[in-house]
């Protein structure tokens, strides 16, 4: 479970990388065309795709049923109270970072399709949501570092 949701992050984090120094490459050499239509129409559905993943990844987490029941919250077991499921959690901050990744690249693709000329909105979002994960992966990267090397 935490091995996985280490190579989660660090997945995340070459992702980011690399999408880090292509628009560092946009910047530098602006001779690039971008196809907003293909753009706009990817982004979206990768929006849809990634809500739907995150709403699922969200509700299985809770561990107990959205019934009558679910008012009767189960507590967490005592061990590993900081990671009581490392890989799921890893998994819906992989498909929030996702989905504001494509959020950003379906802004960056309306504002292209209808500005062409502005065309440094794409790499301005990708830094934005660089950023953005980054920060937010911080802390599981944290919390699966205390576990493997046994920290309290």
């Amino acid at each position: 479970e935490i091995l996985g949701a280490l190579m989660s992050v660090i997945i995340v984090w070459m992702v980011t990388g690399v999408l880090t120094y292509l628009a560092c490459m946009r910047l530098l050499h602006t001779d690039y065309d971008i196809d907003a239509t293909v753009m706009l129409i990817t982004s979206a559905c990768a929006v849809l795709s990634n809500i739907l993943l995150s709403v699922i990844l969200h509700q299985t987490g809770h561990g107990h049923s959205r019934g009558a029941a679910a008012r009767e919250h189960m507590p967490a077991p005592l061990e590993k109270p900081a990671l009581s499921n490392a890989s799921l959690r890893a998994a819906f901050v992989h498909a929030m970072g996702d989905l504001f990744q494509s959020i950003s690249v379906l802004i960056s693709a309306l504002i292209i399709f209808f500005k062409p000329q502005y065309k440094i909105a794409d790499p301005i979002c990708t830094f934005v949501f660089s950023i953005f994960v980054l920060a937010t992966t911080i802390t599981i990267l944290r919390d699966i570092l205390t576990v493997l090397m046994e920290g309290r």
